[in-house]
């Protein structure tokens, strides 16, 4: 019940591993600790939200979620571009 009321008050924000693994970061750095030593901060890798994402919206009407589907795409493309970009700064 604390612990439910402590973590109720906090800001979490996401934070992306250089391997594409997703985290949940709380804004408190001693939270961060205690969470992570527990197990309660699970990674997750961003093929598997993107597809996840996918799976949620496969029963969508196209006008609903067509929209949706080219930004995350449009997002994911910028986003490879960077990393591309940046393999090849580091391998100059």
């Amino acid at each position: 019940m604390v612990e439910h009321a402590v973590l109720g008050q906090q800001t979490f924000t996401v934070w992306c591993n250089s391997d594409g693994r997703i985290q949940p970061q709380p804004s408190r750095d001693s939270l961060f600790e205690e969470l992570l030593e527990k197990g309660q901060l699970k990674e997750t890798p961003l093929d598997e939200l993107v597809a996840e994402a996918i799976e949620q919206g496969k029963n969508e009407p196209n006008e609903e979620i067509l929209d949706m589907f080219e930004t995350m795409h449009e997002r994911l493309v910028r986003a490879e571009g960077m990393v591309t970009d940046e393999i090849a700064r580091r391998r100059r």
